[in-house]
């Protein structure tokens, strides 16, 4: 079924071509992205750690070619690389990231695959300028609640998806995202198979030095996903930057909602805010970025359950493909902040089928790292 309506909203976008070129236009393209770094990580309470940490680096191949009548299809397939430890989990597998196939003309893009959702894709309007050279410094630390969709975070990337992205109409356009449901071989940010179904949104604004967008993500029946942690999940935020010359600032609000929680009937909900601005001369760019965390309210929220963070940082382009940059983060809890720098928050007992130990370990109240790294893309 999922393969039949895949194909099916794929060829429906394809009706519009009346010819198919005899010699078709092909192009395909390696890329990457080599990155590493030192990163020193104090956590009160806990013995200082420091370590090499490889951040996302990458290979991958896409391409598209020409059907006529201005229809082209096209690919990508990426695969995450271990640079640190040669390891093969998670998303440093074949195909383990951003990975689909799909089609596109002057009425829009179709895809299907495995890939981030629109909610994720609004991440460069105002996410953690330093976010991109490190997790220790993810801003989805706070935002979005975490990378894991079991634990009541937004922030993931989920297969056996399709979706459609409109063309711009007057700086405005829009996306929908749709997942059948993740398989059960899925690894990092990838759920089992057990009849989750999560929907997407966005809608965009570009207008000369202007962005802004609305992102909405919704993951519907997650007791099995969750054990039984939380039934559905809604997240919904408002973005916005602005270039003013070698300056760019921009901000978000978010307020998420998680019910059932507990099996208890109860719901809880959090408001998020977070600020960014840098600077960039020649090759040089300084930023800051700063986000707060409310306390989760409603009938299952909790007292003291929030949080703030912030990054300091400097870049240095060696060349337009090669940077290298300092940085510094710092995160604190409140009393029963649940947190973790570049990380996700963790239950008590995420295993356990009784709904009284599934909720989040207090994290430590104050973290911190500082952080000297290297990316090179190719």
């Amino acid at each position: 079924m999922k393969k039949q309506v895949t194909i099916a909203v794929l060829a429906a976008l394809g009706a519009g071509a009346t010819q198919v070129a005899s010699a078709q236009e092909t192009s395909v393209t390696i890329y990457g992205r080599a990155h590493v770094s030192f990163e020193q990580i104090r956590k009160s309470g806990q013995e200082t750690t420091q370590f090499l940490k490889n951040n996302t680096s990458r290979i991958g191949f896409r391409g598209e070619e020409a059907l006529g009548s201005g229809l082209k299809a096209f690919f990508q397939i990426e695969s995450g690389v271990a640079l640190d430890d040669g390891s093969t989990g998670g998303s440093n597998k074949l195909a383990g990231r951003e990975t689909f196939v799909g089609l596109k003309n002057d009425y829009g893009t179709v895809k299907a695959g495995n890939f981030y959702h629109p909610y994720d894709d609004l991440h460069g309007i105002s996410g953690n300028y330093f976010q991109l050279f490190t997790g220790t410094s993810n801003d989805a630390t706070l935002w979005a609640n975490g990378s894991s969709a079991a634990t009541g975070g937004f922030d993931e990337r989920l297969p056996n998806a399709v979706s459609y992205e409109s063309p711009k109409f007057g700086g405005l356009s829009a996306k929908l995202w749709y997942s059948f449901g993740p398989s059960d071989n899925g690894g990092e940010e990838q759920l089992g198979d057990d009849g989750s179904r999560m929907f997407s949104a966005n809608v965009v604004y570009e207008n000369g030095p202007l962005k802004a967008a609305w992102g909405h993500l919704q993951q519907r029946r997650m007791e099995a996903q969750s054990k039984n942690f939380y039934e559905d999940g809604y997240s919904n935020f408002i973005t916005a930057g602005y270039q003013a010359g070698p300056f760019y600032f921009a901000g978000l609000v978010e307020r998420d909602e998680l019910k059932n929680i507990n099996q208890s009937g109860d719901s809880r909900t959090r408001n998020y805010w977070h600020l960014l601005a840098k600077y960039t001369t020649g090759a040089h760019t300084v930023g800051a970025f700063y986000g707060k965390a409310y306390d989760w309210k409603g009938d299952a929220g909790r007292d003291d359950s929030g949080a703030r963070m912030y990054t300091v940082g400097y870049n240095y382009a060696l060349s337009k493909r090669t940077q290298v940059y300092a940085l510094y983060t710092n995160l604190k809890n409140d009393d029963a902040g649940a947190y973790n720098l570049g990380g996700s928050p963790a239950r008590v007992n995420p295993t356990s089928s009784n709904p009284a130990l599934n909720d989040w370990t207090i994290a430590a109240e104050k973290q911190s790292g500082i952080v000297v790294g290297m990316a090179h893309n190719f």
